[in-house]
């Protein structure tokens, strides 16, 4: 019977067993995934905190731009008889203009109307948002008085407005007789001659009762020089309605006592590896699984209270 003799591994006189090498190469690898394990979520926070930083940028341009068209909404000529805000129209709309009588509000859009530099008709714009889900598509949008709708930040997934007015309803200073305005605290001075289809002294916002001066159409919210009180949709779409109620683009006479506007805007990271699963944290979900690189939606709010339509306050 032959009698197998095993022989020890020993290290050659120039290089290592086959085993040296196997342990040595796992030491290597193991060594080098934990290298990659601590970069790969290094690199992840770079790309988050550069998407942070973009979503700040365009969130400043979100709230640069609305405060810019809101704060001179209404605005007309400020001194003289006629000084005070526009009053030939609602100055802020709760809705896209031209939209159909039955749409007189939506939360997330508005028309803003001002006086035009260079006099006529009041120039104007209207902003709202695009959220189209069939193609991912989520903007805020702008059109001007040439109709011409026109995207100005992409990746915004919520917007919405409140509006803030004056608790007591249009009064009049002074009797039509007198020469001399202003005649009313604001909105449009009736005619003293019949404009049909209201009788002489009368308007969208004031009645005609026997005395000397017209009286409000408009209830009131609270006591002269108290705060202003939130405008609820119910009372922005009851009427009365101006300049009447058969007009094509009427609208409600209390949009006269708007003198502030919350807005509220939400923006999304424009890489969806960079976005979870929709919820909470996300309005569109994204690819990421992982937290460590998430960009949650920015959300901020934010108030204007336009210059024309809080003169004397």
């Amino acid at each position: 019977m032959q009698v197998m003799q095993v022989m020890p591994v020993t290290r050659g006189a120039d290089g290592f067993s086959l085993i040296e090498m196997i342990v040595a190469l796992s030491i290597t690898l193991t060594a080098t995934a934990g290298v990659f394990a601590l970069m790969l979520p290094a690199r992840g926070a770079f790309a988050a905190q550069s998407e942070a930083s973009d979503m700040q940028q365009r969130l400043r341009v979100v709230a640069d731009t609305l405060v810019r068209d809101l704060g001179r909404a209404g605005a007309g000529a400020y001194a003289g008889a006629t000084g005070g805000p526009l009053v030939d129209r609602a100055p802020v709309l709760p809705f896209r203009a031209g939209a159909a009588d039955g749409d007189r509000y939506t939360i997330d859009g508005v028309t803003i109307y001002w006086a035009a530099a260079s006099g006529g008709q009041p120039a104007g714009a209207t902003y709202w948002l695009r959220d189209d889900a069939a193609t991912g598509t989520a903007q805020l949008m702008m059109s001007g008085d040439g109709g011409n709708d026109v995207p100005v930040i992409d990746h915004i997934v919520g917007l919405s407005f409140q509006y803030f007015g004056d608790p007591q309803p249009p009064l009049m200073r002074k009797p039509l007789t007198d020469p001399v305005g202003p005649w009313t605290t604001y909105g449009p001075v009736p005619s003293a001659a019949i404009v049909a289809p209201f009788a002489a002294g009368e308007n969208c916002v004031f009645i005609s009762d026997g005395s000397l001066l017209p009286q409000p159409r408009l209830p009131t919210l609270g006591a002269a020089g108290a705060a202003l009180v939130r405008l609820t949709p119910a009372q922005l779409t009851d009427g009365p309605w101006c300049p009447d109620e058969s007009a094509a683009g009427r609208w409600d006479a209390d949009l006269l006592r708007v003198r502030r506007i919350a807005v509220t805007v939400r923006l999304e990271a424009a890489v969806t590896a960079l976005r979870g699963p929709a919820g909470l944290l996300f309005v569109h979900g994204g690819t990421s699984r992982g937290g460590a690189s998430w960009v949650p939606d920015l959300e901020a709010r934010f108030e204007v209270t336009p210059r024309n339509l809080n003169l004397g306050r």
